[in-house]
């Protein structure tokens, strides 16, 4: 289990039964409350599941340097199908006043078939579940998914595009959270901003060409995004790998054109938009310092269809 935050308490135990782990987590809770008088705070259950265990580590990292944003009862799942049994880690973990619950489970064998009754027990009524899939993304099959509120994703993380299929068919059953979509939130209001002007805005409507770069989901991400946007073609969209996100717009015959960049790795991107002969207008925003937890707050503050994500993405299918 990933340590970042202090822990109040503890327990773990190698094969064990579920109602062992319930057991040991009330346990902890009355300690808690006890002696030192601590109050537990979850606005929701948050399950994070992988079979890569340093995945799941910086997934743990990233909920604890949200600290009390988002305080949420934090189930870990490791998937060791070939292994045998469960294994367990449960603490709680905070400061001397407020408290989140973090279990661990290692789940192996068959177990790793059921994880929807195995989650059952852990969730709190009433709030509601987000189920993070940090390696994969999973099938419409997947039991885990009938127990979830919401799907949450990296399109950065998951590495190439044969995977947006699947995503785009369970934005039709459940939201779907993404974080990368989450981090290009500043590129995307950027470039927005852009037209708002009136000696800009009508340029809309003559775009030819968009050029996007980047890293594979979130280039196709945005690509996906400009197409459905300002209605193109798919030929009109230009994708190229990049380590940072780069946009650019050629409109009214290449006599407009509007960019939106990261410089090298300045934590800042930059917008800029010249209409040959005309004005032109510049505008800039700080990206926030790059941490596990970067685009983290933003998603989980949006847990609920995005129409204009899921139009993307079904935009960006390969």
């Amino acid at each position: 289990m990933a340590d970042a935050v202090a822990t109040l308490a503890s327990w773990s135990e190698e094969r064990v039964r579920v109602g062992d782990v319930l057991d040991a987590l009330d346990g902890l809770r009355r300690q808690a409350a006890r002696q030192l008088g601590a109050t537990r705070a979850s606005v929701l259950t948050l399950v994070i599941v992988g079979a890569d265990r340093a995945a799941l580590d910086q997934a743990q990292l990233a909920v604890h340097e949200l600290g009390d944003h988002h305080p949420a009862r934090v189930l870990t799942l490791l998937l060791a199908p070939s292994g045998d049994g469960l294994d367990a880690e449960v603490r709680l973990a905070g400061d001397s006043g407020v408290w989140f619950e973090e279990i661990a489970l290692a789940v192996g064998g068959g177990g790793v078939g059921h994880l929807d009754s195995l989650i059952e027990p852990f969730t709190i009524s009433d709030l509601p579940v987000v189920v993070w899939f940090v390696d994969d993304v999973p099938s419409a099959t997947d039991p885990l998914l009938s127990a979830a509120d919401v799907l949450m994703v990296d399109a950065r993380s998951l590495g190439d595009v044969e995977c947006f299929p699947r995503l785009a068919l369970l934005t039709r059953r459940l939201p779907v959270v993404d974080l990368s979509w989450s981090r290009l939130r500043p590129w995307r209001d950027l470039l927005g901003g852009l037209f708002e002007a009136a000696p800009f805005r009508p340029f809309l409507q003559s775009v030819e060409r968009v050029e996007v770069s980047g890293k594979t989901g979130p280039r196709h991400l945005l690509g996906g995004w400009l197409a459905e946007r300002l209605r193109l073609p798919s030929d009109a969209v230009h994708l190229t790998a990049a380590e940072h996100v780069g946009l650019r717009v050629v409109a009214g015959d290449g006599a407009a054109v509007f960019e939106v960049t990261r410089p090298g790795d300045e934590r800042v991107v930059r917008a800029s938009a010249t209409i040959a002969g005309g004005p032109s207008t510049t505008a800039l925003v700080r990206l926030q310092r790059r941490t596990p937890a970067w685009g983290l707050n933003d998603a989980l503050s949006r847990l609920e269809h995005d129409p204009v994500y899921e139009h993307a993405l079904r935009r960006a299918l390969p």
